[in-house]
């Protein structure tokens, strides 16, 4: 994501005219950026560089307003020639280097990123952009470090507490990680993303119910969202409500319905509620998409086909299931 400022400030008294109007036209710019009106953003960029042909600034205003509207190659030129005239303003590295990774070209977006690290070195922004590029190329020591400089940095608005949280999940900060997403929400209450983070956060800690009540709010509005579902289905399952868990897995189903774990897992539910003809359907199905533990697949399957009263079925899939179902053939397939 590019970076913006909102205005320029400079001391108007020692500028001459032209130099005021061309500050003028920049916050203007700015200004209309922010409200939505791109076309118009770049209109007064245009007349503060017409004005002024070295306010560096400007060009990185244009420059940024164009990466935004994914024309990356006018995007580039604006930013080059903003860091030309004013190496200084590091924004414009920062944006360069999204740029950069638009364009696929990690190793110069890197370069980008550790100037405007240099440049912020108390900016979060930095060193979570970072990140990503550091794990991309392999480079774990430095993304570790990174990681450990942004769990330590202030995060100031909803974006950064959501993307610190992460970096201290991955640091098994359980503490961190949580009150982050929790100042994210009190911040911003509609910022549906943090919701379904802590929801999961919650759920990989054992906090079923808090997690069942976040994921409520997630779901509300993406009801798309199929992993959504299953965990909100595993905080019920483990709070032995398997029917709301089976509800919640078909609706998973019903948006990918080629995952062998969706289906192992129903099928798992639907034997706790001895739906034994449904959970011979979902083992059945989870064996056809190959689910990752085809030997528990084909036991469990055998289960569902002798509480079914279907014995040589169930031996040949005890068989399938090779030692595991050793015990049930020497005991019900004699």
């Amino acid at each position: 994501m590019v970076k913006y400022i909102f205005c320029l400030w400079m001391s108007l008294s020692c500028l001459s005219v032209l130099a005021q109007d061309a500050i003028s036209w920049y916050n203007s710019g700015i200004d209309k950026f922010e409200e939505g009106n791109v076309l118009g953003a770049i209109k007064d960029f245009n007349a503060a560089i017409k004005l002024d042909p070295k306010m560096a600034e400007a060009y990185w205003g244009r420059g940024s307003v164009y990466a935004e509207m994914e024309e990356f190659e006018p995007a580039l030129k604006d930013l080059n020639t903003c860091i030309q005239i004013n190496p200084g303003v590091g924004d414009a590295f920062y944006n360069r280097a999204f740029v950069f990774m638009a364009m696929d070209e990690p190793q110069k977006a890197l370069n980008d990123l550790n100037m405007y690290v240099m440049l912020n070195p108390d900016d979060i922004n930095g060193y979570l952009s970072r990140l990503d590029i550091l794990v991309k190329f392999g480079m774990r020591s430095e993304a570790y470090a990174d990681m450990e400089k942004a769990a330590k940095l202030k995060a100031s608005n909803p974006s950064e507490f959501l993307q610190r949280s992460r970096i201290r999940y991955l640091m098994k900060d359980t503490i961190g990680c949580l009150k982050d997403l929790n100042d994210c929400i009190s911040q911003s209450p509609s910022y549906i993303e943090a919701y379904y983070l802590r929801g999961k956060y919650h759920y990989e800690f054992g906090n079923n119910n808090l997690a069942i009540q976040d994921l409520n709010i997630y779901l509300l509005t993406n009801t798309n969202d199929a992993e959504a579902f299953v965990i909100r289905g595993e905080c019920y399952a483990r709070q032995d409500e398997f029917s709301i868990a089976i509800s919640d897995y078909t609706k998973a189903i019903s948006i990918n319905d080629k995952n062998p774990t969706y289906y192992f897992d129903r099928g798992f539910f639907n034997l706790q509620l001895q739906a034994y003809e449904n959970a011979q359907k979902d083992f059945i199905k989870a064996i056809a998409y190959d689910h990752q533990d085809i030997r528990l697949a084909y036991f469990n399957l055998g289960i569902s086909s002798y509480r079914l009263g279907q014995k040589d079925e169930a031996c040949e899939q005890w068989r399938k299931s090779e030692n595991m179902g050793m015990d049930y053939i020497n005991k019900y397939c004699k």
